[in-house]
């Protein structure tokens, strides 16, 4: 019998699993795939492997307004880019299950859950195992439309963009969230021509809509095409038509709409496995962590949910909510945690405050000048706030702690920076 089970080794399995080992907790995982999920595998950090390379080769382009010329023409080597890909995450997949193997026990197989009325079993094709807690952290996969039906050749998903051959010469990229924002990025940097297809009124729709305005200023500079208010009703090889009409030729689509929750198997239960904020379920026994969830899909707070889960299963302490803030790695960045200006229109108790990266002279040395900080203030507190700008990340993680710690206006005022 073992104290705890873990179903997924992405962020939040790997991080239960270390505080379930580093408190003594005889711990098994199981994990059919690559151990680090997504997030390793084929999201964040393949992701930003690339966005890191098309960047560079953008700025090397760009070189002359800075003063610096030279002979010949930069060139992207497709093949090269994925190859160093592939080398971080190969990396840090060896380190992983390295790590592992010495912690605890590590099966390499799909498990299946059976709820006994004292503990639960995993259910491997090989063996049975049981453990009186369970956490399942089994991740998520690409949401794909009904129209539009992935076959890894003309309608990709993200996971299908790690296996092309070669750079499309125009791509259209469905959804404007981080996913399909960061793709256009790249394959704008290598030169690929983009367009972006975005169903609702305003581009990447759950941010501020101050933000959402400015990132079609981003797109427009980058000489990325955006349509909103509209959608794909038919695509055939090489040429897609819009509900608007507008017919775009492309050699691919990529649908980025999100991603949807995986969860195993639970034999001979026919009901829902009911999820609450604090992850955890109707059986007392069993919690649920990370994309599962099918909320807000974000390694960082996948992480945060697991530490929380173990918190309550070692100490008995109850969950506390976060504000979590969210980066989107387009140039330049976008980052916010907390309100945005549509929560609060119309409540004269809220302020909101604006600095222009403009008015920063060193912006300009670095020729970063573009985007703006924005503050939604109430009480003399920070509950919001929205970055636009080189290095938005780093920004909003002092943001996030000024938000945190409830630090009041006239107090920040008084820190050097």
């Amino acid at each position: 019998m073992y104290d705890l089970a873990i179903v997924g080794l992405g962020p939040s399995g790997i991080e239960a699993a270390n505080i379930a080992v580093k408190n003594g907790l005889k711990t098994i995982v199981f994990e059919k795939n690559e151990i680090g999920g997504t997030c390793l595998n084929v999201g964040c950090i393949p992701t930003k492997a690339i966005l890191h390379t098309s960047s560079m080769f953008r700025e090397i382009n760009s070189l002359s307004k800075l003063g610096i010329s030279f002979e010949g023409e930069a060139k992207v080597d497709w093949h090269e880019v994925l190859n160093r890909k592939t080398e971080i995450v190969s990396k840090f997949t060896k380190l992983l299950n390295m790590s592992f193997a010495k912690k605890l026990t590590l099966v390499k197989q799909e498990a299946k859950i059976s709820i006994q009325k004292d503990f639960v079993e995993l259910v491997c094709k090989d063996e049975t195992y049981k453990t009186k807690k369970l956490i399942i952290a089994t991740g998520s996969v690409p949401f794909e439309l009904p129209n539009l039906k992935f076959d890894g050749d003309f309608i990709l998903n993200s996971d299908d963009l790690y296996n092309l051959d070669e750079l499309p010469k125009r791509i259209a990229i469905v959804g404007s969230g981080a996913i399909g924002l960061e793709w256009a990025k790249i394959f704008s940097d290598f030169g690929s021509e983009v367009f972006v297809i975005e169903k609702a009124q305003n581009l990447a729709p759950n941010l501020d809509t101050e933000v959402s305005k400015r990132i079609e200023r981003i797109l427009k500079t980058n000489k990325i095409q955006y349509f909103k208010d509209d959608f794909i009703v038919e695509a055939n090889k090489n040429e897609i038509t819009l509900n608007s009409g507008t017919k775009i030729q492309a050699d691919k689509v990529l649908v980025a709409v999100g991603r949807k929750p995986v969860l195993p198997q639970i034999l001979d239960f026919e009901g829902v496995l009911n999820i609450a904020d604090d992850c955890k379920t109707q059986f007392e026994n069993i919690f649920v962590v990370g994309d599962a969830i099918g909320k807000l899909m974000l390694a960082h707070n996948a992480s945060y949910q697991a530490n929380q889960v173990m918190n309550y299963i070692l100490n008995n302490k109850e969950f506390e909510e976060k504000n979590v803030p969210a980066v989107i790695y387009i140039n330049p960045e976008i980052a916010c945690v907390g309100l945005r200006e549509q929560d609060v229109l119309g409540d004269d108790s809220y302020k909101i405050k604006k600095l222009m990266i403009t008015s920063i002279a060193k912006a300009w040395c670095d020729d970063k000048a573009d985007g703006f900080i924005k503050l939604i203030i109430k009480d003399n507190l920070i509950v919001g706030a929205h970055v636009v700008s080189h290095e938005a990340c780093s920004l909003i993680t002092i943001l996030n702690i000024l938000i945190d710690k409830k630090i009041p206006l006239d107090g920040i005022e008084q820190i050097i920076f």
